[in-house]
């Protein structure tokens, strides 16, 4: 844990990391779908279709025989983006700790960013209703720069804001996240309590695997 003591900077996924974004993101897939007369998605389908991009989501999300056009996607993909821009707003609430403990890391010193592969539009329209203003120093999610698990956005944001990677932890529940901070080089924080479970968190390599909220501020409020 030597690698904590320099930590001063959190950069931190949203979806299944601070709040369970699943219901409105099925919502929204499930209108797209319907208008196409497409089946619709479970819960369970669409965790397992995220991560990687709203495009990738809905790829993943439609009949494998309509998914290999192209042109296919891009128009589902229009019409999900105007139907999450309805249903996002039926996630209000943060998985329960996850508020209190990003309070309490900004109270006694750390910065906080967040950095999404969910539209940027609607990463930055969720931050600013889930969390207290002035909380998180950037919120960003996927514009044309390069997705997660790319590293050329978490750096950017590490270096807007004053930050070595060394003295940054990227924050997250699936496999992408620990890769994206290990691809940026700084220490990553696997989040149980998300989509993916510990042994995919484990297994792609995070430094340390916590099974709840609360936990954030415990292990670097010790340092």
């Amino acid at each position: 844990m030597e690698n904590i003591k320099r930590i001063r900077l959190l950069i931190l996924d949203l979806d299944g990391t601070i709040a369970d974004t699943i219901g409105s993101i099925r919502d929204g897939v499930n209108m797209a779908m319907e208008k196409y007369g497409f089946p619709t998605k479970t819960y369970e389908q669409t965790r397992m279709n995220i991560g990687n991009g709203a495009r990738e989501l809905v790829r993943l999300s439609m009949p494998a025989s309509a998914s290999a056009d192209g042109e296919l996607v891009d128009r589902v993909l229009a019409d999900y983006d105007r139907a999450y821009g309805i249903t996002y707003k039926n996630c209000d609430r943060c998985y329960d700790g996850m508020k209190e403990a990003l309070i309490t890391l900004k109270e006694i010193g750390y910065t906080l960013a967040v950095l999404s592969n969910k539209q940027d539009k609607f990463v930055k329209a969720m931050i600013g209703e889930l969390l207290s203003e002035g909380l998180v120093s950037v919120t960003m999610g996927q514009t044309e720069l390069p997705k997660k698990p790319d590293p050329t956005v978490p750096l950017m944001i590490a270096r807007e804001l004053g930050f070595e990677p060394a003295q940054t932890a990227f924050v997250g529940d699936s496999d992408v996240d620990i890769m994206t901070g290990k691809n940026a080089g700084m220490f990553t924080v696997g989040c149980a309590w998300g989509y993916r479970d510990r042994e995919v968190l484990e297994k792609s390599g995070a430094d340390v695997v916590l099974d709840a909220p609360a936990e954030l501020s415990e292990i670097f409020s010790a340092f």
